[in-house]
């Protein structure tokens, strides 16, 4: 059987028949010596009463009428032989037997002996008042094992009635603990991310298999919000590349239709175009980095003098703006994926220089913190951007890191996409506050936690 819940039956089944045999071969067992016990406790007894009648008659006194085995509720006769010093028989229940050798050796108090190629069992005594004489009480062993097999037939019923009882169990259990898996098999197969509705998959619970079932609960919640943002990327990309096309088609078509002067149209024909490439290039740039597959060369860097160069990259959109770039703290010696942390920066002050009013403070901090998994001190640092701008509402703290979430000024909506998957790739915290100048904070928060190899 292929399927787990006919392994679980077969596996059943196997095991309660093993279980059942052992158990019928030892009852018999038991049965049967017990029954042997109980025989030779009931012959001893009649041999008893036989010498008494003896020792209180003679030999015609004994009847095997008087001799009776008690078993299962049900009276046996026994049978009797008299035998003198040469084993003759000169008594019996039977009188065919009177005057006959017996050639089998008695020599225990019982045992079984064969008599009439029938085996006996037997016990036997010697008389009191005639001690050369002894007397044998025997029964066969057939009726013996009449009342084993009838004791026997009734426990094998009594068994197979437990047995029925208990597969009829197992079977009920077996159903249903696989029925959830029979479930949940049949919703995953039907499962589809683009319909609206797919199969509901079975409910929860605690044991094992409710926690599959809730495992992949969560596998299909994530696969639908996949799907979501994968729909909802595909629009943002094509809205976002349809403004500079449509530009570039209206301005070809102007200058063909003499509009526009042929400087006037290639010029935004040509800043159209550099805004398509920038934009594909941050798409790409942020496909690489959600590959984890892509390794990051580390590299020992100065914090404080990656800081300067990145003002040093904008300060001629700043003074255009006449805001001011000023930068905090000293010079900190990190290993870091020098790349990433660069364009970090460059990114996040192009995203300040566009909101500021006057003032920039890119602000460098360092410290040790412990490590919760070690007790040697990891290295703990942050850079903070602040601007005196108009700041970020509250309540798009956390939306802003969106790809394509613009505000006012903003290009593409994906630079600070680009650094939150950075800071992801990471370890660290990319954090969206309230600035002590006024307008927005963007800080890149890395701990003892971050990840060491990107």
């Amino acid at each position: 059987m292929r399927t787990l819940r006919g392994r679980v039956l077969l596996s059943l089944i196997a095991g309660m028949f093993i279980t059942v045999g052992i158990t019928v071969f030892l009852f018999v067992r038991l049965i049967h010596s017990l029954t042997i016990d109980q025989a030779k406790t009931e012959l001893h007894s009649q041999i008893d009463k036989a010498v008494q009648i003896l020792n209180d008659g003679d030999i015609g006194d004994i009847d095997d009428k008087d001799l009776k085995l008690k078993f299962k509720d049900k009276l046996y006769d026994a049978d009797f032989m008299i035998l003198n010093a040469k084993h003759v028989i000169i008594a019996a229940s039977d009188p065919r037997k009177i005057n006959a050798q017996l050639h089998v050796p008695i020599l225990d108090e019982d045992g079984v002996m064969k008599l009439d190629h029938r085996e006996m069992l037997y016990a036997t005594k010697k008389i009191d008042e005639e001690p050369s004489l002894q007397i044998v009480v025997f029964a066969p062993l057939s009726s013996l094992r009449t009342i084993v097999g009838q004791l026997l037939s009734t426990t094998i019923f009594a068994i197979l009635g437990s047995f029925l009882f208990v597969l009829a169990i197992g079977l009920l259990v077996v159903w249903k603990t696989t029925r959830p898996l029979k479930k949940l098999t049949e919703a995953v197969s039907q499962y589809e991310p683009y319909r609206p509705h797919n199969p509901v998959l079975p409910k929860a619970d605690g044991t094992e298999i409710g926690e599959l079932i809730a495992t992949f609960q969560e596998m299909s919640e994530r696969i639908a919000k996949h799907q979501v943002y994968q729909i909802e990327f595909l629009q943002n990309v094509s809205h976002e590349l349809r403004t500079p096309l449509m530009s570039i088609q209206g301005y070809s078509m102007a200058i063909k239709d003499q509009v526009v002067t042929v400087d006037q149209g290639l010029d935004v024909i040509s800043k159209e175009a550099r805004r398509m490439i920038h934009m594909v290039e941050r798409l790409l740039q942020l496909s690489r980095l959600e590959s984890l597959d892509e390794p990051w060369t580390l590299s020992k860097e100065d914090l404080r003098n990656m800081a300067e160069q990145a003002a040093d990259l904008l300060a001629p959109a700043a003074a255009e703006n006449h805001i001011t770039l000023e930068i905090i703290g000293d010079s900190v010696n990190v290993t870091i994926p020098a790349e990433q942390i660069f364009q970090v920066l460059v990114n996040l002050l192009q995203n300040a220089v566009r909101y500021a009013h006057s003032h920039i403070v890119v602000r460098i901090e360092a410290g040790n913190v412990i490590s919760s998994s070690a007790s040697l001190e990891q290295p703990n640092w942050s850079i903070h951007i602040d601007d005196d701008g108009d700041g970020v509402p509250e309540e798009e703290y956390e939306a802003i890191f969106d790809r394509f979430y613009k505000g006012q000024h903003g290009v593409t909506g994906l630079g600070l996409a680009i650094c939150y998957q950075i800071a992801e790739r990471m370890g660290a915290r990319m954090v969206c506050e309230r600035s002590a100048l006024g307008g927005a904070r963007f800080s890149f928060i890395v701990t003892g936690t971050q990840k060491s190899s990107p």
